[in-house]
């Protein structure tokens, strides 16, 4: 089973290729690695394909990148073709500034951009924690592009309110000395907070699952980038009301997962002008 691709990475991206192809040999799956180059700020999007049949795009957490989909890849191409993009400023996608983009707006949009792309209309959709959000606010905003949606876990975004300890990263100082104490340097390191944030037995979970993000880190921009999204989305006041969906849900002018005429979308404001927002890409 392997991971193939026709782009030359430099060396920073070929260990993360390296950790990826080797988290594919471990659950048997043959996938691709691909790019696609969106307007700015999201720059290039480096994203796992395979399968064949309807497409359905996967769309992952906070701190993850699309390695997270590879367990299910197998039982997933079976029925669908998959596209598993890294979030911009995760895995090998171009690092973005979150502080100038905002989420909400932006994390439909290059999604949206994406998807045209990759020359996909309408698709599934599977979306895990802030990619539900995603998932959400996209079959909000564009439902003619959602056939069906799955969140795994509870979306973010639902509601305002922020976990206490989340609300401690927009502490002066004490924030950003947080965020830097919990990145983890080893495989131990990784397990420790997987099972922290995600599972109480993590004895099923292999280091090749951990290790690609672990490499992940090391990549110019990521870890900045992740910070700048963290600040984006709430503060110890709670979370900022435009990067939740509760506002979408009352809007919306049908259920999710309906059929029917859907909403116009003439309201769209592209983010332009942003090319500041991004920091260097890690295949560069």
């Amino acid at each position: 089973m392997t991971l193939q691709y026709d782009h030359e990475p430099s060396a920073e991206a070929r260990r993360y290729l390296d950790a990826l192809a080797a988290a594919c040999g471990h659950y048997e799956v043959d996938a691709e690695s691909k790019y696609v180059t969106l307007p700015d700020p999201a720059g290039r999007v480096h994203y796992l394909t395979a399968g064949e049949g309807p497409p359905l795009l996967a769309l992952h957490g906070l701190g993850a990148t699309a390695t997270c989909w590879l367990p299910m890849f197998d039982a997933l191409t079976d029925h669908f073709t998959v596209y598993a993009p890294d979030r911009p400023g995760r895995g090998l996608s171009t690092a973005v500034d979150y502080r100038e983009t905002g989420f909400r707006e932006f994390g439909v949009e290059y999604v949206t951009d994406f998807l045209d792309s990759v020359g996909v209309g309408e698709t599934a959709v599977l979306g895990n924690s802030l990619g539900g959000f995603q998932s959400l606010a996209l079959t909000i905003d564009y439902p003619e592009r959602v056939d069906r949606l799955c969140a795994i876990g509870a979306p973010a975004g639902l509601s305002q309110d922020v976990p206490v300890f989340f609300r401690l990263f927009d502490l002066p100082v004490v924030g950003r000395w947080l965020f830097d104490y919990f990145e983890s340097e080893t495989v131990s390191d990784a397990r420790e907070e997987f099972r922290r944030i995600n599972v109480e037995d993590d004895s099923a979970v292999p280091d090749a699952y951990l290790r690609p993000g672990l490499v992940g880190e090391d990549l110019p921009g990521q870890r900045e980038s992740l910070w700048s999204l963290m600040k984006s989305l709430g503060s110890v006041r709670g979370r900022d009301p435009s990067s939740t969906c509760a506002r979408g849900f009352e809007q919306s002018r049908r259920p999710l997962g309906s059929s029917g005429e859907p909403r116009t979308t003439s309201g769209r404001r592209r983010l332009v002008g942003r090319s500041s927002a991004r920091w260097r890409t890690p295949t560069s």
